[in-house]
């Protein structure tokens, strides 16, 4: 019994340390990512317990992926009857169009669970949104990135206090700890059997690499992970604040980089200064790996005076002698490259495409069909991200409906006998990274109807094939 007090005190000790870190205020709501798997549990059960101290109030939403069966099911019924038992209000989100066959659906689960907690976020007015990653779960993430090649800000992984509203104040905690302490207050859970699929790498780093790393070659890796994790955090919010610093010092009018005394800086500054540049032009550092910010570098400093370099997604450096430009590649430009974000409801003119977009939001109807392929038809509630309509890219893919896996857009125009003229200025509506609709020719698998779709987007395009 003194143990199991103890373990309790120590728990709920880290986690209200870690708490006293944010900047809570009296009758803040903190919602916090129910899974039912014994983390979230456990910090909802931590966070009540310390509801008082704290002066906080407590809401809990959980996302049904709807990717195992009666299991994923059985999950949310065990969340329901866990709130009411315990007073505390739940929202549950259901995912619609996700497939276990689908490429990258570990990220787009987690993009669709993320938007559902913002969306629940901001409908209860929820101040933080609390993630039950624990330290074991950091140490993973530090590993697998430095099996994927990161750098100083990846080391950094997962913050206590992240980007919209995450909080994570379990960081510190051990899973042993967490079990402990579920056992030291008869806390019950629910166990994901995807969590011990080989197939996933995450699991294979937690159950087969980092055990063997600890056993034979260097015991308490964990804990070393973890701590490294935190240095790398605060060095890279060092580096951050330096370069955003020396970028409004060096950014010129016209968006253009200043490279005079480009070379004195250390160089890590100039790595971290280069990628605070592309972010600020581009938006974010999608696609942009170490080796580019070391290509720049060498560009910034040896040339030539008027050298160029590629990066992902169509952009390119370019150097003017004592000035760093970024912008879209000679061949995005030359295909008219457009991005437009689509007004819903509402309409939209893609002048680069020579299409308006119409957008509007119907009740859900018996034999619901799209006009030919100038309409298509989307579960309106899925639409979180937004659609956005731009142009082909040499190596766009798409899922289409039916056909079992995707295919290149490139192929489909051919076998459409699109003309070449015509593909460069093609409208291509996506949400997110997905494609979802190539308008007269194909529906992608991205936001589909289904029996529980209340509100149905209704998307037309024309000059295209009219309804009669």
């Amino acid at each position: 019994m003194v143990i199991a007090t103890n373990i309790k005190s120590a728990v709920l000790d880290e986690v209200a340390r870690a708490l006293s870190q944010i900047a809570l205020r009296k009758r803040d709501l903190i919602l916090l990512g129910l899974s039912g798997g014994a983390d979230s549990v456990a910090l909802l059960h931590i966070l009540l317990e310390l509801r008082a101290r704290f002066g906080y109030r407590v809401a809990s939403a959980h996302f049904n992926h709807r990717l195992r069966g009666a299991e994923s099911e059985g999950d949310e019924a065990f969340v329901r009857e866990l709130c009411a038992g315990l007073g505390v209000e739940l929202t549950v989100g259901v995912a619609r169009g996700l497939d276990p066959s689908m490429a990258n659906l570990e990220e787009r689960a987690r993009d669709l669970r993320h938007a559902f907690l913002r969306r629940t976020a901001d409908h209860l007015g929820a101040a933080h949104i609390a993630l039950a990653h624990h330290a074991g779960d950091q140490a993973e993430t530090v590993l697998l990135r430095l099996l994927r090649g990161t750098g100083v800000t990846g080391l950094g992984a997962m913050a206590p206090v992240g980007p919209e509203r995450l909080i994570r104040p379990m960081l510190a905690l051990t899973r042993e700890e967490i079990t402990a302490y579920l056992v030291a207050c008869n806390g019950t859970f629910v166990s994901d059997s995807s969590n011990t699929s080989s197939a996933i790498l995450r699991n294979r780093v937690r159950e087969e690499l980092m055990p063997m790393l600890e056993r034979d070659y260097a015991p308490g890796l964990r804990g070393r992970l973890v701590e490294l994790a935190g240095e790398m955090s605060e060095v890279a919010d060092l580096l951050d604040g330096l370069a955003r610093r020396e970028l409004e010092a060096r950014l010129r009018a016209d968006g253009e980089l200043d490279l005079s005394h480009f070379a004195g800086l250390h160089p890590a500054l100039q790595r971290a200064l280069l990628r605070s540049f592309i972010a600020r032009n581009k938006g974010d550092l999608r696609g942009i790996g170490r080796a580019h910010i070391e290509a720049m570098r060498r560009l910034s400093l040896e040339g030539p005076p008027s050298g160029q370099l590629d990066l992902s997604g169509g952009w390119r450096v370019q150097r003017e002698y004592e000035k760093l430009r970024l912008a879209q590649n000679q061949a995005t430009e030359e295909a008219h490259g457009f991005a437009v974000a689509l007004t819903v409801p509402g309409t939209t003119v893609v002048e680069r495409a020579g299409v308006q977009f119409t957008a509007e939001v119907i009740p859900v109807g018996p034999a619901l069909l799209p006009c030919a392929g100038s309409e298509a038809l989307f579960d309106y509630d899925q639409i979180d991200r937004g659609l956005l309509v731009r142009n082909f890219t040499p190596g766009d893919r798409i899922i289409p409906i039916g056909l079992g896996g995707s295919r290149k857009v490139k192929r489909m125009f051919i076998d459409r006998k699109l003309p070449k003229a015509r593909r460069a200025a093609f409208p291509v509506v996506v949400m997110g990274e997905n494609i979802a609709w190539l308008p007269g020719i194909a529906r992608g698998s991205v936001a589909l109807l289904t029996p529980n779709t209340r509100q149905v987007l209704r998307l037309s395009a024309k000059p295209s094939v009219a309804c009669k």
